[in-house]
């Protein structure tokens, strides 16, 4: 005698609150996204290395690939540098800076150097290579 009798039902498996929640997690990421625009520099490094050079005797910023900072020839702090340039520029009409950098000094050293001379009025800047 059998007790126990087993029937198959249909599974049926309904996917409709499966894609509820894929919709609003989609929605969700979609609203808390940030699309956020980066600031590029256009820098283009020198061909030739003699450049045509004013009247005015450009300031020569050295950058070493240690990150040392030398302007015309005297070794300066990075904290200084602003205010190197802003001495340089009281005296010149139109001032000049070149940044000669070696190709081992990292890209981010480069860049707080060149912030610092744009921050002190200066937009005048040559790169050279060595």
């Amino acid at each position: 005698m059998k007790t126990f009798i087993k029937k198959n039902k249909n599974v049926e498996i309904n996917i409709a609150p499966l894609i509820d929640i894929v919709f609003l997690l989609l929605i969700f990421f979609m609203l808390a996204t940030e699309f956020s625009d980066f600031k590029t520099i256009d820098m283009t490094t020198p061909i030739v290395r003699e450049l045509d050079i004013k009247n005015d005797e450009p300031l020569l910023v050295e950058l070493s690939s240690e990150g040392q900072i030398k302007i015309n020839k005297i070794l300066i702090n990075y904290s200084n540098l602003e205010k190197q340039i802003k001495n340089f520029k009281k005296n010149q009409s139109d001032p000049q800076v070149m940044i000669s950098t070696p190709e081992e000094t990292e890209i981010n050293i480069l860049i707080k150097v060149m912030d610092a001379i744009r921050l002190s009025g200066v937009d005048n800047i040559a790169l050279i290579t060595e």
